[in-house]
């Protein structure tokens, strides 16, 4: 395949690692040897496989922005940024509480599809037939509650549910409006409007096109390329694949800020399609940016908040592999499986 480069610079190659290392990552215990059974994919796969591509699925079926209600973060203060960001699995509003000051927002979110949580938790609490855990260790101002998603009655049996979280951070390090100086206050009170949500016979569901799409659908383009086993990542928009061989490579499906037209990692063109593209000291990354930009702010937000680059967004596609040939044969394959 033909690979041509026009631009060059290493400047903010940083961005992408981080949002790789934001939506990676293979957990302990995740099959590592040839599925057995009924093929997904064009690929046979064992039960445990299949219950975990179940679970992803239903976490992708919930809407972080639609689990995240507006109109209550308007009552904690003026919000000046809301919208999905990072890895599809997450919906983040900024705002000013009363008495706090834009230099100091605060930020609230929510995250869907996490296999487990990510930080050390305290004990577990029963809030609605959900599981809640409030992150340990939190700083003052900050307060974090995991809680796990209604469990798939097809997958149970086979795989482990999935997690959530909200997280409520004081940008003036619990000075600002908290409740009667309980950091969980407003967390709490976000959960409780997530897990009413959660229980609705209707839940809102994604209205970004790539957010309904199924990273390990690549798989389908990839038959007779020596794909050994594949599973979803720790995060529901990440697909980890064992190639012949035994070389682990993955498809993330993320949001990312725009590709910038000056400076960035270097573009290239493989079968004369564009994509950008760096190596670290592990893998080779491509990476292609289809869809439409999303603006996190409001029509209120103060200009200083729409000039953001961060609070730009657009749909992005990335492979990654130690091989450099692999990870081009990833990419290829992912731009013709997709759907924006």
């Amino acid at each position: 395949m033909g690979r041509s480069a026009t631009v060059v610079s290493p400047l903010v190659a940083a961005v992408f690692v981080m949002l790789l290392v934001s939506c990676s990552g293979v957990v302990a215990g995740a099959p590592s040897v040839a599925g057995t059974g009924e093929p997904i994919y064009g690929l046979p796969v064992s039960e445990h496989t299949r219950a975990e591509l179940a679970v992803a699925a239903a976490a992708r079926d919930l809407a972080p922005c639609g689990l995240l209600d507006r109109d209550l973060i308007a009552s904690f203060g003026q919000v000046t940024a809301y919208g999905p960001v990072g890895d599809l699995s997450t919906c983040h509003a900024e705002l000013v509480p009363a008495r706090g000051t834009p230099a100091n927002p605060v930020w609230v979110e929510v995250t869907v599809g996490e296999r487990e949580p990510t930080e050390r938790t305290g004990a577990g609490e029963a809030t609605s037939g959900i599981e809640v855990r409030p992150a340990a260790g939190a700083l003052p101002g900050t307060c974090t509650l995991y809680f796990s998603l209604p469990p798939d009655p097809g997958a149970a049996d086979y795989a482990p549910g999935r997690w959530g979280h909200v997280s409520y951070l004081d940008g003036a390090g619990g000075t600002g409006d908290s409740a009667a100086g309980d950091d969980c206050a407003e967390a709490r009170t976000v959960l409780a409007s997530v897990v009413g949500r959660l229980g609705s016979p209707t839940p809102a569901r994604p209205d970004i096109l790539l957010a309904q799409q199924d990273p390990c659908r690549v798989v389908e383009q990839l038959s007779g390329r020596g794909v050994e086993t594949f599973t979803p990542g720790s995060r529901p928009y990440e697909c980890l694949l064992t190639l012949r061989g035994g070389a682990e490579a993955s498809v993330q499906l993320a949001l990312s800020p725009e590709p910038s037209q000056a400076g960035g990692p270097e573009t290239v063109e493989l079968d004369d399609k564009p994509f950008t593209y760096f190596r670290d000291a592990i893998e080779c990354h491509y990476y292609f940016y289809p869809g439409s930009v999303f603006d996190t702010n409001l029509p209120s937000s103060p200009v200083s908040e729409r000039d953001k680059i961060g609070n730009r967004l657009t749909a992005s596609v990335a492979a990654s592999a130690p091989s450099c040939d692999d990870a081009e044969t990833l990419v290829l394959a992912a731009t013709e499986v997709f759907d924006y």
